[in-house]
């Protein structure tokens, strides 16, 4: 008699080489873990390390079931035949589908690292049993001529709630080696060599393991159940899998997020909720680790209820659909969809459901947000797609981005119009059983189902389905499209209105900003009064000239004719100063700031430099002339003065008047041409349907289809009839609305415009506050987690340099330059709200040497001086130190900055006089059109500032009875802030 036998290869074969990735093979992990009754699975992967630890808190398995289930291939305990029963079900839990069928998905580890070590155990009832502990090495697998029954796995067995310790697995691990020893001439050299170095390098400690891995509920100490991997080294390409870089100019999700993203439907409204929670940490750091598949990762019920267009419904197994649609928040209930291939006889593929939602890839074409549209599109990109979940749980590879599996773009590349769908633009679940659809069966290496008659008519009905879709809603001839076609067309006619609104108004804007920076650029370096002077002084050069003529009345009319430039240079002056205001355009915060400072400097100008100006010249003539006994007829003078006056008004009047009446000949043309098209149109329309007509052989038709007939023609007539009517009542509402007497219209649009403005600078600064708090509170966590850890480890490595002279001279170098780095990081002690949040004594001389600490380095390099008086050295004061170093930081921080740049002497003082503590520096100065600006929330003249500093300082310091002011320069000190109690 023969038999057949098993090579060990065939282990490698059905696990490693037939695994699509590390991903699928975690995937395939993490449905054990399901199909263990595990409420969470969790991994947890140290990238320094490359340490693999999953861990779940299912049922675990005795030692009897992990020889006669885990280590046997193709187990038919799922299918509970009278061989093995089927797995133990927890008290309390509702039985579930097993997701695994051919008892080879374990074999999956193998991909993520050749060397595993295995630790179970199992709770039935209220008692827990051993853990139970297996070390794998796969490669052994690889050997050729090695059969299976030849390779002895060490399982060993610990009571009383213990862990194994290193010195236990290093056991295991040498009784695995005996593998090697005993086969020693069927292993190719080079195999032997390699896997002798992996079992020599696999120190593991899954005591010193768990006592630094979070979720402390999955431990398997004391009455701790469950299984655990612990895979070391994990393979490089895991790191790789894990890289948001490699995939970054596709705009895809790494492989591992891709894959592992939506393990359970969490994503759609009302989703019942999943049996199983996973989750997969990243450690970067040893102290800091990023869920990669969280929930809010991945898609949300809110996303769904944010977006544009919503399908939800079921098929029956005849392949009927029935369900809501939802188009711009419209719904159509009872919407149905037939499948005529069914043709009376059920489908292989079973009843299904299905819940999906797009979002239109133009912007001006979705009402969603910006904000939440530009969160959307993010998704959309990485990880859009159908999802197919069968029990709860995702099929691979259906869902990605780059699984097109319904052919959207293939259809959608042939007219985007009439196919509509891209899978780029919609994401959704279609929900599948065991039970129901028991013909859809997976592949044995997880990549998708087999393609059967089960899987095709899925697929089929599918596809019609949203070709039908496409057919009733969004089409401009669709049944049912007038919703869809208006609303679109409402929400792009808005959206233009509102791009060429922007275009329109966004030159002036930016005319006017320049406009006002110029002016305060003249008006800081006294400009104004230069010119003056400059008029003053051509004025009494002519006085000199004109004083010198013999005649009197030809030196009076020379008189009066140079008073009379002068006037018109004064003007011309002031005219150089005046900004008009853009009317019915809002301005930004900043712009409004500007413009209110500008409105009063320039009448300080005019109060102090224009108005002086004029009096001193005619006062000047007419005592100049006095002074040559030169009579000035005063009627003369002051006739010249209006004349020259109203010459300068009909001017202006003439030269607004020709711009107005350009702009209505314009408006006037623009609308008869329009009108005109309008017109035409209706004529177009209309004798294309009496040509129509004519073609007609109405008497050979019956009355039911000259009725329908009729109906088309006068369709088409009355559609026209309708588009140039709206088109004709919006043009004659904007000419209505244009009110030559009042002002309102223009008012109202730009106080809107104003209003909308502050809202989104609000919105922008909400969301930086935020991020900006985020940040800090990460910095915060890596700080203390990054020193507790390096403290810890410099105790323990001391441990070692007391009694190994080769590491005393390393652990003196390390030492020193930790509390090198230490000595900077104690410097953010004081910044620390939460631990020191009691009025202290702060002394001065402490600020100067925290700040001097801090700042050195960059004192250093930009050349600043930094000092301080005794007074400020000496002075002490009562409050909390987290309100008042990040000010004293803060001020100095903004000197350096405009410092680094500064000619001359570069230098920052600390005062203290007056009862106030004053911070001083050399720089360039504040302006003095920023002075009361400055503490405003997001003003900023510093690149890329947020303009938040002084703020928060301000308010900071007010909160706890103090006060923060900006005094004016004095001597070589451009800037000087203040600080004193209120």
């Amino acid at each position: 008699m023969a038999s057949f036998k098993t090579r060990a290869r065939a282990v490698d074969m059905l696990g490693r080489q037939q695994i699509a990735g590390i991903p699928t093979a975690i995937s395939e992990l993490f449905k054990n873990a399901h199909d263990a009754y595990a409420d969470s699975v969790e991994v947890d992967f140290f990238r320094n390390d490359r340490l693999f630890v999953l861990r779940d808190d299912g049922v675990g398995m005795t030692r009897e079931e992990f020889e006669t289930r885990w280590l046997t291939l193709g187990t038919e305990s799922k299918l509970g035949s009278d061989a093995l029963s089927l797995p133990f079900v927890p008290a309390g839990k509702e039985p579930r589908t097993m997701l695994g069928e051919k008892g080879i998905g374990r074999l999956a580890i193998a991909a993520i690292g050749n060397q595993v070590l295995i630790l179970t155990r199992a709770k039935r009832g209220d008692s827990s049993h051993s853990l139970v502990a297996a070390f794998i090495h796969w490669s052994v697998f690889e050997c050729p001529g090695l059969n299976l029954d030849e390779i002895d796995i060490p399982v060993r067995e610990f009571e009383f709630g213990k862990l194994p310790d290193a010195g236990d697995v290093r056991e295991m691990v040498e009784v695995f080696r005996s593998n090697i020893d005993k086969n020693v001439r069927k292993f190719p050299p080079e195999l032997k060599e390699r896997i002798e170095a992996e079992l020599d390098s696999f120190i593991v400690d899954p005591v010193e393991i768990d006592g630094y891995l979070p979720s402390k509920n999955l431990s398997l100490k004391n009455d701790g159940f469950g299984t655990h991997f612990i895979i070391f080294p994990a393979s490089e390409l895991l790191s790789l899998d894990l890289e948001e870089e490699i995939e970054k100019e596709k705009g895809i999700a790494p492989p591992l997020k891709k894959v592992l993203l939506g393990f359970t439907n969490t994503m759609t409204p009302d989703h019942p909720p999943p049996v199983i929670k996973p989750a997969f940490r990243d450690w970067k750091s040893d102290v800091r680790a990023y869920d990669m598949i969280s929930e809010v990762e991945f898609f949300t019920p809110q996303d769904f209820l944010s977006a544009d267009h919503r399908i939800a419904g079921s098929f029956d197994e005849y392949g009927q659909f029935v369900g809501s649609v939802w188009i711009y928040g419209k719904e159509f209930p009872q919407h149905v969809i037939p499948w005529r291939e069914a043709r009376g006889e059920k489908t292989k593929c079973g009843k299904f459901s299905i819940d999906v939602a797009v979002v239109p890839g133009m912007e001006k074409q979705s009402y969603s947000d910006p904000q939440t549209r530009a969160l959307l599109n993010s998704k959309l990109m990485s990880i859009g797609g159908v999802y197919i979940y069968r029990n709860g749980i995702r099929i691979l590879p259906y869902g990605g981005p780059d699984v097109d599996w319904l052919d959207f773009e293939l259809r959608r590349n042939k007219s985007a119009a009439y196919y509509f769908f891209s899978y780029r633009r919609l994401f959704g679940v279609v929900s599948v059983n065991s039970s129901d659809n028991a013909g859809l069966k997976e592949k044995a290496g997880r990549e998708g189902f087999s393609q059967n008659k089960a899987y095709r008519d899925l697929r089929a009905i599918l596809k019609n389905f949203f070709l039908q879709l496409a057919a009733d809603f969004f089409r401009e001839n669709a049944l049912q499209s007038d919703h869809f076609i208006t609303t679109r067309k409402e929400l792009e006619r808005l959206a233009d209105a509102r791009e060429k609104r922007e275009m329109q108004v966004g030159e002036k804007r930016k005319k006017l900003q320049q406009s006002l920076d110029d002016f305060f650029v003249k008006l800081d370096a006294n400009k104004p009064a230069e010119q003056a002077a400059e008029i003053i002084t051509d004025i009494e050069e002519s006085i000199r000239v004109a004083k010198a003529i013999r005649d009197p009345k030809i030196a009076a009319k020379e008189f009066i004719g140079l008073e009379s430039k002068a006037r018109k240079r004064i003007s011309d002056l002031k005219e150089s100063y005046k900004i008009t205001r853009p009317r019915g355009v809002g301005l930004n915060k900043s712009a409004e700031r500007d413009w209110a400072k500008y409105s009063a400097s320039i009448e300080q100008l005019n109060n102090q430099v224009f108005s002086p100006l004029e009096h001193q010249i005619g006062e000047l003539v007419g005592r100049e002339a006095e002074r040559a006994r030169i009579e000035l007829d005063r009627r003369l003078r002051i006739e010249a003065a209006l004349e020259d006056l109203a010459n300068s008004s009909r001017k202006i009047t003439r030269s607004e008047n020709t711009a107005t009446r350009k702009t209505l000949e314009k408006v006037g043309i623009e609308v008869h041409e329009a009108t005109g098209k309008s017109i035409a149109n209706v004529e177009r329309v209309v004798s294309e349907v009496i040509r129509d007509f004519g073609k007609l052989d109405v008497t050979s038709m019956h009355d039911e289809a000259i009725v329908e007939t009729r109906i088309s023609l006068e369709k088409r007539i009355l559609e026209v009839q309708e588009k140039e009517k709206d088109f004709f009542q919006y043009v004659r509402a904007q000419l209505e609305s244009v009110d030559v007497k009042s002002n309102d219209r223009l008012d109202q649009i730009e106080a809107l415009e104003q209003s909308n403005l502050a809202l989104e600078e609000q919105a922008d600064l909400d969301l930086q506050l935020t991020q900006l708090g985020m940040a800090v509170q990460i910095i915060d966590h890596e700080f203390n987690g990054n020193v507790k850890s390096i403290r810890d480890n410099l105790r323990e490595l001391k441990a070692w340099a007391d009694v190994n002279e080769d590491l005393r001279g390393l652990y003196r170098n390390i030492r020193a330059n930790f509390e090198h780095l230490d000595g900077y990081l104690t410097l953010f002690k004081p910044l620390d709200r939460r631990l020191r949040r009691e009025k202290v004594d702060i002394a001065g001389d402490e600020v100067f040497k925290f700040v001097r600490d801090l700042f050195a380095a960059r004192f250093e390099r930009h050349s600043v001086e930094f000092t301080a008086t005794n007074a400020f050295l000496r002075h002490s004061f009562k409050s909390f130190p987290s309100s008042f170093y990040p000010v004293f930081v803060n001020l100095v921080d903004n000197a350096v900055f405009w410092l680094s740049d500064r000619n001359g002497a570069r230098r920052i003082h600390f005062d203290y006089r007056n009862d106030e503590m004053l911070v001083r520096d050399t720089g360039p100065g504040i302006p003095e059109r920023d002075r009361v600006d400055v503490f405003e929330s997001g003003f900023t003249r510093k690149p890329g500032g947020r303009g938040l500093g002084l703020y928060i300082s301000h308010e900071t310091l007010k909160k706890v009875g103090f006060r923060l002011e900006l005094l004016k320069p004095e001597g070589e000190w451009n800037t000087t802030f203040s600080i004193r109690m209120e």
